[in-house]
C-alpha cells in the first residue's frame, strides 16, 4: 500500500518553507561570543573618594561601553580598593610587582621615584583651574618621552595623570587671625606639602587622608592641609572647623597606570580603549572636581565651618615664606638626566599663557 501523500500545492509550499530556513540558517552570521578579559584595579583609598567613585562611575562603565560598541571583548573587574590589595603609599609597588593590573597611584607618596609628576606640588600659589593642571602635566610627559619611560624601572604603562584637588587650603581646629598665629602649630600632610607650612613657623606632620581626622581629633595635629571637598567627604569639618583661604593651588596627585605584563597581554583593541578612557577619566574627574569644589565650600559653612579669606598681601608673603621648592625639583631631575629646569620654564610658561593668577614665578629664580 502506498502511503498517503499530501496534496502537491500543500507539498510545494512546504518545501519552499523548508528551503528558506536553510537559507536563512546558510546566510546567518555565526554568533561570536565576547572574550572576557579579566583586570584587577585597585587603590588604597575607599570608594569615598572623589577619584576612586570617579573611576567606578565613569571609566569602568565607560571601556566597558565602549567595547561594547564592537563586541569583541568585554573586562571582567576585580575591584580592590580601600587597601584590600595595596595600603596607603603601596600602589605603585602592587603594581609594579603585577599585583594588580591597573591602578591609581598617589604621586605625592613617591617624590624619589616619580619626581616629575609632582610639579604642581612644589609650583603653589600658581592656578586653581585643575583641568588645565591635568592637561599640561599630560602635555609635558608626551613633550618629553623620557619621562613616560621612566615607568619602564617600574614595569608599568603610563596612561595619564589626574587629580581631584581643586586647590589646597589649611584647615585648623583654631581659627586665625594672623600669619604669626601658626607659629608654634602642628599640621598634617602628605608629602610634599607639608613643607607649605614650615616657613611660617609650623611643625609638620606625615599623615594621609584617612587619619586627618583622627590626628586632630586626639591633639596630635592642630590642623591639616587639605581642600575643600575632602572636608567634606571626611567630614573634617567636625575637628577643624576654620578653613584658611589661602589657595595653595590645584595638584594632579593621581597617575594611572598598567602592570606592564598585564598590558603586553591585552589585544591592541582593548589597550587603546583603556588609554583613551583613561584621558577622558582625568577630564572627566576634573570636571566632577571643580563641580564640587563650590558646594563643598557651601557644606562646610552649612555644617557649621568658617572660611576665613586672607588677603592678597597675607597671600604674598606666605609665598615669600615658602623655599623654592620648584629649583630643588629641577635640580633634581637634572641629577637624574632629565631636563629638569626647561621642564619647569614649559609648565610656568603655559600657566602664564592661560593668565593664571600666579603670585610667585617659580621659574624666573633659577
Amino acid at each position: 500500500m502506498n502511503p498517503i501523500r499530501p496534496p502537491k500545492p500543500l507539498r510545494r509550499a512546504r518545501l519552499l518553507m523548508l528551503a528558506g530556513i536553510c537559507a536563512a540558517f546558510l546566510g546567518a552570521k555565526p554568533v561570536r561570543a565576547q572574550e572576557a578579559v579579566p583586570l584587577t584595579v585597585i587603590d588604597a583609598y575607599a570608594p569615598t573618594a572623589l577619584w576612586v567613585r570617579v573611576f567606578l562611575d565613569y571609566y569602568m562603565p565607560e571601556v566597558d561601553r565602549r567595547l561594547a560598541e564592537t563586541g569583541n571583548y568585554e573586562i571582567d573587574w576585580n575591584r580592590a580598593f580601600g587597601g584590600t590589595v595595596a595600603k596607603t603609599g603601596g600602589v605603585l609597588e602592587a603594581l609594579q610587582y603585577g599585583l594588580a593590573d591597573i591602578g591609581i597611584i598617589t604621586s605625592p607618596f613617591h617624590p624619589d621615584k616619580i619626581p616629575f609628576f609632582n610639579i604642581s606640588y612644589v609650583t603653589p600659589l600658581v592656578t586653581a583651574d585643575i583641568g588645565l593642571v591635568a592637561r599640561t602635566v599630560d602635555e609635558l610627559v608626551e613633550r618629553y618621552p623620557e619621562l613616560q619611560e621612566q615607568w619602564n624601572d617600574y614595569n608599568q604603562i603610563f596612561l595619564t595623570a589626574a587629580g581631584a584637588i581643586d586647590t589646597y587650603q589649611v584647615l585648623m581646629n583654631e581659627p586665625i587671625e594672623t600669619l604669626e598665629d601658626f607659629r608654634g602649630t602642628k599640621i598634617c600632610g602628605v608629602g610634599l606639602n607639608l613643607r607649605y607650612v614650615q616657613g611660617l613657623g609650623s611643625a609638620a606632620v606625615s599623615s594621609n587622608l584617612g587619619d586627618f581626622y583622627n590626628n586632630i581629633a586626639t591633639g596630635l595635629t592642630d590642623g591639616t592641609v587639605a581642600w575643600a571637598e575632602s572636608a567634606v567627604a571626611y567630614k573634617l569639618y567636625e575637628v577643624a572647623p576654620y578653613m584658611i583661604d589661602i589657595r595653595l593651588g590645584a595638584v594632579t596627585s593621581k597617575v594611572i597606570t598598567m602592570n606592564r605584563r598585564s598590558w603586553e597581554r591585552l589585544p591592541e583593541e582593548v589597550r587603546r580603549v583603556l588609554a583613551e578612557t583613561a584621558v577622558d577619566y582625568r577630564d572627566e574627574l576634573a570636571l566632577e572636581t571643580d563641580r564640587r569644589a563650590e558646594s563643598s565650600r557651601h557644606e562646610f559653612v552649612e555644617q557649621g565651618g568658617t572660611i576665613q579669606p586672607l588677603t592678597d598681601e597675607q597671600r604674598r608673603v606666605w609665598a615669600e615664606s615658602l623655599p623654592n621648592m620648584a629649583q630643588e625639583w629641577a635640580e633634581d631631575l637634572e641629577e637624574r638626566g632629565l631636563p629638569g629646569k626647561q621642564i619647569l620654564r614649559d609648565y610656568m610658561d603655559i600657566m602664564r599663557a592661560n593668565n593664571q593668577p600666579i603670585v610667585r614665578h617659580w621659574d624666573r629664580e633659577l
